[in-house]
């Protein structure tokens, strides 16, 4: 069976092989998380420090392998990158599963997080290099959906396993065990999608002969972007910062609602059903992102911040279980949709494809980075307005969704907001 890519066709098992790699980009910590309350009883002389060495080091220890992942993907060696990544992965997981000691966990969970973060970019480097155009946006649309379903089925898998050993959550470590089996395809791609063509702007801005603004491939003005190794230096910067509010304003509901649900006599495992159901609805979007573009055009953008508000409107009002469904779904709807354009706008901020990966690599930076601010901000502001209720994150995220969206409506024809009629057609 052949996959079409905009450019011709590929094997359906290329493509499996490219899907695999967004199996286990998000699962780092998550063995953790079901044990943690456990800690201080499987190992009786650990401290709370040692705790959050094992739970935090994984994600910071990504952001440096994710940046040297970038950098190597423009030579020719994307392939052994991905390799050495996956093994280390692996080994990681396989250790952990057999380990004694937590200082050994911790230094597993950092050999986790380095294959992890030599993964990351090409889960969506590849799909940069092999797609274009609206093949581009929906195959980015199915891996932002394969990694969500995978970790909303692997936490039900982790906290099953927990239950018969603290040992056995780190099984979930082995997914990439089936990228492993489907690296060799990856061969099969194009030897044309993996040249790294020189930059086609040499000039340290982006200039036309013309009186008319010069445009890229999808239509936005480039007229006056400085350009700076390969990229377009102010298109890069309001990219990732939108995509750092995005990833951040998303993220409050996982790290606030334990808190919140329980002061309305709401279990752990509604707590549980409401965090599942943002995957889910993030998951079941991203499969059909393009037909939604094709219905809303120009105003997508402005959908998915909607959406977003609206749910954190409805965290903010709600004491039901049922409205919490509802208000995790539209936060799930807003972020999976918005999610699938900002991977495919990070390989336009460069003026050679060969620096996608790399684009992309930034990109996944400002996630980790945005998901390890989200407590340090909320906190900010919380002893600024000397609120320290459980409703105020919620509270203050709506308040600052709204003025995002208020950006988004008068920016929805700029590069950051806007949505090419080649994302869909």
């Amino acid at each position: 069976m052949q996959v079409k890519t905009g450019k011709g066709n590929i094997s359906l098992m290329v493509v499996l092989a490219i899907w695999s790699l967004s199996l286990a980009v998000d699962l780092p910590g998550l063995a953790v998380t079901p044990i943690e309350g456990s800690l201080h009883t499987i190992f009786p002389d650990v401290t709370d420090f040692k705790i959050q060495l094992l739970t935090v080091l994984p994600n910071l220890v990504i952001i440096p392998f994710v940046l040297l992942s970038g950098k190597l993907s423009e030579t020719k060696h994307k392939i052994a990158v991905i390799t050495l990544g996956t093994i280390l992965y692996i080994i990681a997981g396989a250790w952990s599963i057999f380990s004694g000691s937590l200082t050994e966990l911790i230094w597993l969970s950092c050999l986790l997080g380095a294959g992890c973060g030599l993964i990351l970019p090409f889960s969506t480097g590849l799909i940069a290099d092999v797609f274009t155009g609206k093949y581009r946006m929906k195959q980015m649309g199915i891996i932002s959906a394969i990694g969500n379903i995978a970790l909303v089925g692997a936490t039900f898998v982790v906290g099953f396993l927990a239950a018969k050993s603290w040992h056995l959550p780190f099984l979930v470590y082995l997914i990439p065990l089936i990228s492993l089996v489907l690296i060799p395809f990856l061969r099969k791609i194009p030897k044309t999608d993996y040249s790294n063509t020189p930059d086609t702007t040499a000039s340290s801005s982006a200039t036309t002969a013309n009186t008319e603004p010069a445009v890229d491939a999808d239509g936005f003005s480039t007229s006056g972007q400085t350009v700076k190794g390969g990229f377009y230096i102010g298109r890069t910067i309001w990219l990732l910062l939108a995509y750092f509010f995005f990833v951040f304003a998303t993220s409050v509901p996982a790290y606030y609602l334990p808190d919140l649900m329980p002061q309305y006599n709401m279990s752990t495992e509604e707590v549980s059903t409401v965090t599942s159901i943002f995957y889910l609805a993030m998951f079941a979007i991203g499969l059909i992102v393009t037909s939604v573009m094709k219905v809303f055009r120009k105003t997508t953008f402005i959908l998915a911040t909607a959406l977003i508000v609206g749910g954190m409107l409805m965290f903010v009002l709600t004491r039901s279980m049922a409205l919490f469904v509802i208000a995790s779904a539209l936060v799930g709807l807003g972020n999976g949709l918005a999610q699938p354009i900002f991977y495919t706008k990070a390989t336009e901020l460069v003026t050679s494809e060969s620096k996608s990966t790399l684009s992309l690599a930034y990109l996944q930076v400002a996630n980790y980075v945005a998901i390890s601010m989200v407590p340090v901000i909320i906190s900010f502001f919380a002893d600024i307005f000397g609120n320290k209720s459980n409703l105020f994150p919620f509270v203050l995220v709506f308040i600052f969704s709204a003025m995002v969206l208020a950006a988004v409506i008068i920016r929805v024809r700029h590069f950051v907001f806007g949505i090419s009629k080649h994302y869909y057609q």
